[in-house]
């Protein structure tokens, strides 16, 4: 699975590879990331913007989504969709799609390892497929704020899920 955010065609190709994912399935919007670290703070802003306008549950696990097993497990997801800021070697605000099991392969993110881990503690029958939106980071320095082209990014991944997901 991969996809871009950068330009027309890459946007459909991210909303066909989502929507191909997601079709008729149960899902689930996880977003991840540390708000006092600039850009990792992405997956956790998308998730809180986008609280109460899909149809589907939005979880914001900050930077501890370990601690949301649970609530997963019970919202009885097919599919978890996992917004996180992640190093893939992109240009700031590039998104690729990527299965958790890939996030190790790659050696992406902060929390990268943490949720790979998370899905496999899961009780096998309550597993569901774990996909990420994984955002390339133009940095994630102590204080800084969102990146223009993050913040860009988000508009972009907030409408894409609107238009999957909404009322």
């Amino acid at each position: 699975m991969s996809g871009d955010a950068g330009g027309q065609s890459h946007d459909v190709s991210l909303l066909e590879g989502l929507r191909i994912l997601t079709l008729g399935k149960r899902v689930l919007v996880l977003g991840i990331g540390n708000r006092s670290r600039g850009d990792d703070a992405a997956g956790s802003l998308l998730a809180d913007r986008l609280q109460g306008q899909l149809r589907v549950p939005v979880i914001d696990a900050s930077d501890v989504p370990e601690n949301y097993i649970a609530p997963i497990e019970e919202s009885g997801a097919e599919v978890v969709v996992v917004v996180d800021a992640a190093d893939f070697g992109g240009e700031p605000g590039d998104v690729a799609l990527l299965d958790v099991n890939q996030l190790n392969e790659l050696g992406l993110s902060t929390h990268t390892a943490g949720l790979s881990l998370m899905f496999q503690a899961m009780t096998e029958e309550r597993r569901p497929r774990a996909a990420v939106l994984a955002i390339q980071p133009a940095s994630n320095q102590l204080g800084a704020g969102i990146s223009a082209p993050v913040e860009v990014t988000l508009e972009l991944l907030g409408n894409l899920l609107l238009e999957l997901f909404g009322p």
